[in-house]
């Protein structure tokens, strides 16, 4: 286990490390300076006013040397200042977040429940009428990009029908029923979005799992199909579809960014697309890797699941060919 835990920790830190560069290059590589987006129309600007800005934001060093600065203070707990507000990165991303985590908490709690129904009923009997439609469903379900689902669900239950509100945010503390009543839409735009995927994954899961051995003497036994189906086939599928829901957490985390803008809830996607429009390196940074850390450490820890669950995966190469 231990050696297990070593390599995904070590696996986990390189591509952490490698995705804040990739995003700390990439940002200094998009047209646009944030020093004038924060000056906005302001005219009456000297060249030396301008250098002393650049100065103060720290942009007139080399890359290399922003760069390294940037992770030596990230690793002590400093994401540095907003450009703009001049406010601690780390404050306004810590007072993002949570609304983020709500949001993805009813969508992945949306996507299982859904899963847990349309796949068990997709593999009772393949290639059936039920089969058939839940595959169309989910294939649609693909296609269709989330802030169409959003669209069409603000047209029809809050312009047409006025059942529920289009945007806005109300903290569970302050009002429990509005805060619920206001992420009904978005949360249901992000589920049906993540839904194809765990059913597809878990469907074909369960058809595997079908043909197993287990399986065949269970049947051998005259146990009826409900019940190797509830008690035999979903709870050995549920094992590898871990790894699956690990990822759908980690994008959904990542992948909020378009739902919380259109349904105005301010979590840190909202606020990722606020710096972007004002050029705020610093913010953008502290967002990028916020996200990044945040999907690497969901995988990390469903990784650490899987392995706990089946000990299979925590075995090297060389022991798994002896096995």
């Amino acid at each position: 286990m231990r050696k297990f835990l070593i390599r995904r920790a070590a696996s986990s830190a390189i591509v952490l490390a490698m995705s804040v560069v990739l995003v700390f290059v990439s940002i200094r590589l998009l047209p646009g300076d944030p020093v004038l987006a924060k000056l906005g129309a302001a005219t009456e600007v000297t060249p030396e006013a301008l250098k002393a800005l650049r100065e103060e934001a720290g942009l007139n060093r080399p890359l290399l040397a922003q760069l390294f600065s940037w992770i030596w203070n990230a690793l002590h707990g400093d994401l540095g200042s907003s450009y703009h507000s001049q406010l601690p990165v780390a404050q306004l991303v810590s007072e993002r977040i949570p609304v983020t985590l709500e949001l993805t908490f009813f969508i992945i709690l949306i996507a299982i429940i859904f899963a847990l129904i349309l796949a068990p009923l997709s593999t009772h009997r393949p290639g059936g009428r039920v089969d058939r439609i839940i595959g169309y469903g989910t294939s649609m379900g693909l296609s269709v990009p989330g802030f169409v689902i959003g669209i069409i669900l603000i047209l029809v239950f809050s312009l047409r029908l006025a059942w529920l509100p289009s945007r806005g945010y109300v903290p569970f503390t302050e009002d429990p029923v509005e805060n619920l009543k206001l992420m009904i839409l978005p949360a249901i735009t992000g589920g049906l979005t993540a839904t194809p995927y765990l059913v597809r994954y878990l469907r074909a899961s369960m058809l595997e799992i079908k043909q197993s051995s287990f399986v065949r003497t269970a049947e051998g036994k005259g146990l009826s199909d409900r019940r190797i189906l509830f008690r035999h086939i979903l709870p050995n599928s549920l094992v590898p579809t871990l790894t699956m829901l690990g990822l759908i957490v980690g994008y959904t985390l990542s992948g909020v960014l378009v739902i919380e803008y259109m349904f105005g809830l301010p979590g840190i996607g909202s606020l990722a697309i606020e710096s972007a429009t004002k050029r705020d390196y610093a913010m953008i940074q502290g967002v990028s890797l916020t996200i990044i850390a945040s999907f690497i450490l969901t995988t990390f820890l469903f990784d650490i699941l899987c392995g706990l669950v089946d000990p299979r995966l925590r075995l090297d190469k060389g022991e798994k060919s002896e096995v």
